[in-house]
């Protein structure tokens, strides 16, 4: 029976000096010092931030304890903590970080979690446990005996202005390639004797000038006729120069009667037309050159390259007289030419007929046509219309895009999903669809993945500036919108520090927001005024304004009470 006791009292007195410590830091919890900056915490990039520091003071921390430090942001129906903390005594283990006994000692902590609407009403209180071992391994006392300290209350609730961005992305729809005007051109080769300006009967009959003939019978408005003549460069500078000219007056004399037979409009307009007579053409020569099979090319070009007296230059060719005849026969007599160019505009119907004909006989339209069709109209059920003649008759990737961006502009995210990635099955990764795939990310919250996806798309300044917004980047979003006046543009300025500027768009979300700024500036009745029209275009403002810690200041304020009563 002694021994049974003298075995058991070291554990009952370890055991009560293991309490008394626990206890004693329990009691003095109080004499540590937390803080969190900024004191009310802020949602940016789609997350909330917690930067805590503790300042424990001198001879409380046990030195065998561990405490464990948990914030946890606590809402209506749930809760949501940021991750824990290990500290332990200067004779404990396993710790993060070692407080001492006697001088105390300071964690400076941060950590961010994923945000959900259901925190912007919420409490951020600080948990901790305090634990020691005990110090006998006896079977039944293994486990560690511990003291919860606090909770400590830290902060109140959420800053989320930065999550009023808008959803005023660009979709990438503009695709149909329509041209209002098209300048239509066919062209012919008239070919020359050396020395000679005459166009021969064999010219007036090959294919290219049929064709010529072709489109010149066509009787489309004309826009513009071209001339252009040349000379090989054999013989003197001036003697070519001349030959080019008459060859140049021959041509325009030819066509004007050519045009007169089909009685092409303008046919007899001088201003229509434009004559250039070239003279020598060593542009023409080198390019012939390079297609040819004639050797030593090469000292030929430098020859070309280098001299500049055209005539020493020709000279020195002639020299070349083992290949001199290949340029002769093969390189000179493609440069003894003139070039006749027509120019005409390609008839178009009406914006009012490729209306009607969208929604009546889309069949009758081309691809480009039918795409333009829907740039005509505001209504969605009429895009949507034109949209699925698009893929019925063509099966084109831009009939699916642009039918997902109508849905888009609704909200029916499934639905644009499900489009997009059947336009990316027809065509591939197109930019337009990488960059609509990227703006759905980026509502979701997946800012990251949005990035990737307008990196790859080639995304325009305005829906990268309003990803910045998202991501946090004010800086980035307040350099585009600097001038802006818009929603999205005055929340980059304001998340950037500026709070001298008002949003113009006449809308809620707008007068919400000239709400906050005139809030920081501690303008109480311009924060009432545009409350009030807020809430006169949507009452559900009255319960956002009542938890919206932006307008904490005014909670005591009786005309606000009163407002979102």
């Amino acid at each position: 029976m002694k021994i049974t006791k003298i075995f058991y009292l070291p554990v009952i007195i370890i055991t009560f000096l293991t309490s008394c410590e626990l206890s004693n830091m329990a009691s003095k919890y109080s004499s540590v010092k937390y803080t969190t900056t900024p004191p009310i915490l802020q949602v940016h990039g789609g997350d909330v931030k917690i930067n805590l520091d503790a300042q424990f003071p001198e001879k409380y921390f046990a030195k065998k304890v561990k405490v464990e430090l948990t914030p946890v942001l606590v809402y209506e129906n749930g809760e949501t903590a940021f991750k824990t903390i290990i500290l332990q005594g200067e004779e404990a283990s396993g710790g993060e970080k070692t407080i001492f006994y006697e001088k105390g000692g300071s964690i400076a902590y941060e950590d961010e979690i994923k945000y959900t609407k259901e925190m912007m009403n919420s409490n951020l209180e600080l948990r901790a446990v305090a634990k020691i071992k005990n110090q006998l391994n006896i079977k039944d006392n293994l486990d560690e005996k511990q003291q919860i300290l606090g909770p400590i209350p830290l902060a109140k609730g959420v800053i989320t202005t930065p999550n009023r961005v808008l959803n005023t992305e660009d979709f990438a729809n503009d695709n149909h390639n329509y041209e209002h005007e098209t300048i239509l051109k066919e062209s012919a080769t008239v070919y020359f004797l050396v020395n000679q300006s005459n166009i021969r009967t064999t010219e007036k009959s090959k294919e290219d000038m049929k064709r010529l003939k072709e489109f010149a019978s066509k009787k489309y408005k004309t826009h513009s006729i071209e001339i252009v003549s040349y000379a090989s460069p054999e013989g003197s500078v001036n003697t070519n120069t001349n030959i080019s000219d008459r060859r140049m007056q021959a041509t325009v004399r030819y066509t004007k009667k050519l045009l007169q037979s089909f009685e092409v409009e303008g046919a007899n307009n001088p201003e229509l037309y434009t004559e250039t007579s070239v003279g020598e053409d060593w542009e023409g020569f080198q390019e012939v050159l390079g297609s040819s099979n004639i050797k030593d090319k090469r000292k030929i070009n430098k020859i070309v390259s280098s001299v500049e007296d055209v005539e020493i230059r020709e000279q020195q060719i002639r020299d070349l007289s083992e290949i001199y005849d290949a340029i002769k026969d093969d390189v000179l007599p493609q440069l003894r030419k003139a070039t006749i160019i027509i120019r005409s505009y390609e008839p178009k119907r009406t914006d009012e007929k490729i209306a009607e004909l969208s929604t009546t006989y889309p069949d009758s339209l081309n691809l480009k046509e039918l795409l333009f069709a829907a740039t005509l109209t505001e209504n969605n059920d009429a895009k949507r219309k034109i949209y699925n003649s698009v893929i019925n008759l063509h099966n084109d990737w831009r009939g699916y895009n642009n039918l997902a961006c109508t849905y888009m502009k609704e909200n029916n995210i499934d639905e644009a999903k499900r489009l997009l990635k059947k336009a990316e099955e027809v065509s591939g990764k197109k930019s337009d669809i990488l960059i609509n795939e990227g703006i759905l990310s980026a509502w979701s919250g997946s800012l990251k993945h949005a990035q990737a996806l307008y990196n790859q798309g080639n995304v325009g300044e305005k829906n990268q500036a309003i990803l910045n917004i998202r991501k946090g980047d004010y800086e980035k979003a307040a350099r585009y919108f600097k001038n802006s006046k818009s929603h999205n543009g005055v929340l980059a300025q304001l998340m950037n520090g500026n709070t001298n500027m008002n949003c113009n768009d006449k809308s809620g979300p707008c007068h919400y927001l000239n709400a906050i700024i005139a809030a920081r500036r501690g303008e109480n009745e311009l924060v009432l005024s545009n409350l009030s029209k807020a809430i006169a275009e949507n009452p559900n403002y009255k319960k956002e304004a009542s938890i919206d810690l932006e307008f904490i200041n005014l909670r005591m304020n009786d005309s606000f009470n009163l407002l979102i009563k």
